[in-house]
This record gives structure tokens, C-alpha cells and sequence, in this order.
């Protein structure tokens, strides 16, 4: 029998159970097997991801993310898709995207180094964004609460001023595995445009800082650009490659980061303006990073394995660490829009929580039967947050604009 969980008296005033008549009653295979087929885009609320070899090639913890999303927010319209670079395959990126707005080096195929997988995604966010709209999410995301709740019945608002949504980490540096935007948002289309220029006549990451338009963000220059934030200090990671690589690996957020410095060059948009006035910013840390709002940062990734692999039904619950996953996986619930699950390879000293469940020893361990980890995918399903909204951050302006445009060195 399928485990069950329910909502312990101190969490009942911020979660109540989903009505079960209203579950989607297919099992994960049946699911993966219906995100196998092409899905013609027939609305606005197109929930995009992108897994280079197919879907089928994804981590199985990943698989499962993907699965919940559909249950999650399937019964409220959204088609969920995962597109791949296999011209054979259904869900080709260039079934849903005009050749014309990608790179050569993706539509020939000819990517290369350790990062095509990224970088590809990074290619397709802006271009699926402007020409059908939705939401791009990482597949190493855990859906926590639905779409609509998150983003789309604010973008829809029409007494709203938001245009789009994204996670701000500090500054004018936004977390780029989620963006919500509708179809043939301008900033979108400027944001994706700086991307694919910066990239031309590359087939990997080396070299692409060089160009003038972000060539700030290398040499730990990067503060130069943006507005300080005490927000800073509270993100650590413990690199272990050239911090040009981790600037040339974030290349899309350096754009990003570009465009809010812009003032109106003469097209008659700025992008300053938009990024200050029709940008909303969820605080990361409160809405995708619930389980390091617990753990920390340091070890991270050991930390919250660790926590997720305790057994919740236990004679003795007066250890630290079934404390502290009791509470982290409570807080998730109950308080953050999705869990973000880093991956990261090869990037850092200490193996993320996304690295340690790709290894062999490890699967499994993301829904292991009586643990925390299987209470959290429970709940993602079968619980809801009474909470209204999300924890959002004003965005910060740029400390210095400019007037050029947005491919004007």
C-alpha cells in the first residue's frame, strides 16, 4: 500500500490536505509515457524544461520531479513538456523553436565541452519564453506549489504591473532555473538576443566573457556592475574551478544582469525601467532554498541527504538530525514555492545533493520508503499552503545606467 502522511497539529494553520477525488490517479510510468508525446502549444501556460539526451536519459529523481509537476499542475491546464536535442524525438527543441532565434552551434549539434546540457537549456529559456510563453523550470526542481500560485495569476493580472517573474539571489543577480514570462515579452526578447550574441561563433563556455557586453563579470568584477546587497554574504559556495568558469558558466545571468543597466537607447524601451517597475522577484532563499534556510550552505548537500534519509516513524525522535529533518522538510512544505536540487558538476569542493543522488548507491533515496524524503513528496501532491503569497524582494537598481543598446559595447 502507498504510504500516507498527514499534517501534524502545529503545521494545520499553513497547510490543508488536496481533496483526493481531485488527484490524478495514473502512475508515474503512465505519466512519463504521456510526456512522450508531442503536445502541440495551444495556450500561454507551457510549462518548459529540457533534458539534452530526452527525458528518458534524466536521473530518475528528476523523472520523478517532472512527474509531480504534471500532478501538481496538470489539473489546472498547464501542459508540462521536457524537449530534447534529438531530431527523432517528439519533444525536439526545434519542434517548438524557430532555428532562427538558436545558435548554429545548437542547431548543428556541434556543442561541446562539460556543460552542452546547461547551456543548451540556457539557449532555449529565453526563445520558448517569447515565442509561446509559460514557465522554464530546471528538471532538478521539486514543485511544492502550483504554477498558478507562484507566478501566472499575478503575470495575468490585469491590475497587475508584473510582467515577469524570476528568483533574485542579491543585486541584480536572478537564479535562472525558473523564469515566468508571457508570450513575446520585450525584455524576454532583449535578455535572449544579448544570450545567442554573446555565444556566436562559440561551441562551449571558454572565451565567451571576453566580449566587451560582459566582460564585467570577470576578474571578480562583478560587484563593479551590480548594487552591493548584505544579501552577499549569506550564499557561499566552495568552488573549485577558476571563478572565470563559474562567470562564463552563468553567462545568461551576466546578460541579465547587462539589461538592467540599460536605459532607453532610443528604441523606446528601457531596460532599467522594466527591470525595477514589471519584474517580480521571488526571494530565493525563502521560496526555493527551504532546505538550506535550515542546514546552511556549508556541506549542503551531505546535510540534507542526510536529513531526507532518516526515518520519520521512530521510538526515538530526540536526535539532532530528526529534529532538523523534521523541521527542514516541514518548512519546505509549508513555507517555499519549490526546492531547487543543485547539481553543479564539477563546480564545487563539496559534491551538491543533486550529485550525490545521481550516484548508483543513492537511488532511490530521493522517495525511500518511511523517510523524509518520501514525507516531502507526499506533500508536494497531497498538501496545499493556505498562504496567499509568496516572499518576494523589490528589485534593486542598477547603481550606474547607461544609454546604449543592448548589443552597443
Amino acid at each position: 500500500m502507498p504510504a500516507t502522511y498527514s499534517i501534524p497539529p502545529e503545521h494545520q494553520q499553513q497547510l490543508r490536505p488536496v481533496d483526493i477525488t481531485t488527484l490524478d490517479k495514473r502512475t508515474n510510468d503512465e505519466i512519463l509515457q504521456s510526456l512522450a508525446q508531442h503536445a502541440p502549444v495551444t495556450s500561454e501556460k507551457n510549462l518548459w524544461a529540457f533534458w539534452d539526451s530526452g527525458f528518458r536519459n534524466m536521473p530518475a529523481w528528476c523523472q520523478r520531479n517532472v512527474v509531480d509537476w504534471v500532478r501538481i499542475c496538470a489539473p489546472l491546464r498547464w501542459t508540462i513538456r521536457v524537449l530534447d536535442n534529438v531530431p527523432s524525438s517528439p519533444n525536439y527543441a526545434l519542434n517548438f523553436v524557430s532555428r532562427e532565434l538558436l545558435p548554429d552551434a545548437f542547431v548543428e549539434r556541434k556543442m561541446d565541452g562539460p556543460y552542452v546540457g546547461p547551456h543548451s537549456a540556457d539557449f532555449l529559456r529565453g526563445a520558448l519564453l517569447y515565442e509561446h510563453g509559460g514557465a522554464y523550470m530546471d528538471v532538478g526542481c521539486i514543485l511544492i506549489r502550483d504554477m498558478d500560485r507562484i507566478c501566472w495569476d499575478e503575470i495575468m493580472n490585469p491590475e497587475s504591473s508584473t510582467k515577469i517573474v524570476v528568483p533574485l539571489i542579491y543585486g541584480q543577480n536572478i537564479a535562472n532555473y525558473f523564469v515566468a514570462a508571457r508570450k513575446g515579452d520585450p525584455f524576454i526578447k532583449r535578455w535572449h538576443n544579448l544570450f545567442t550574441h554573446i555565444w556566436e561563433g562559440h561551441t562551449n563556455h571558454h572565451g565567451v566573457l571576453d566580449n566587451p557586453l560582459v566582460s564585467f563579470g570577470s576578474n571578480n568584477a562583478l560587484d563593479d556592475e551590480t548594487e552591493v546587497d548584505p544579501r552577499a554574504s549569506v550564499f557561499k559556495w566552495d568552488y573549485k574551478v577558476d571563478y572565470k568558469i563559474i562567470m562564463e558558466y552563468v553567462s545568461q545571468v551576466l546578460c541579465w544582469v547587462r539589461l538592467t543597466t540599460l536605459e532607453d537607447a532610443g528604441d523606446g524601451f528601457s531596460c532599467a525601467d522594466y527591470w525595477e517597475k514589471h519584474i517580480m522577484c521571488l526571494d530565493v532563499f525563502e521560496e526555493n532554498w527551504g532546505a538550506e534556510s535550515v542546514v546552511g550552505f556549508d556541506r549542503s548537500g551531505h546535510q540534507v541527504l542526510d536529513a531526507f534519509n532518516v526515518k520519520v516513524d521512530t521510538d526515538d525522535k530526540s536526535p539532532e538530525l530528526y529534529k532538523q529533518a523534521e523541521k527542514m522538510v516541514w518548512r519546505m512544505l509549508a513555507g517555499a514555492s519549490f526546492q531547487k536540487v543543485a547539481h553543479g558538476k564539477e563546480l564545487t569542493k563539496e559534491p551538491t545533493l543533486g550529485v550525490l543522488w545521481d550516484l548508483p548507491e543513492n537511488e532511490g533515496k530521493d522517495c525511500e520508503p518511511g523517510t523524509f524524503a518520501e514525507l516531502l513528496r507526499y506533500g508536494t501532491v497531497h498538501f496545499r499552503q493556505t498562504r496567499e503569497s509568496v516572499v518576494t524582494l523589490e528589485p534593486r537598481p542598477a547603481r550606474k545606467r547607461v544609454r546604449k543598446g543592448v548589443l552597443e559595447p
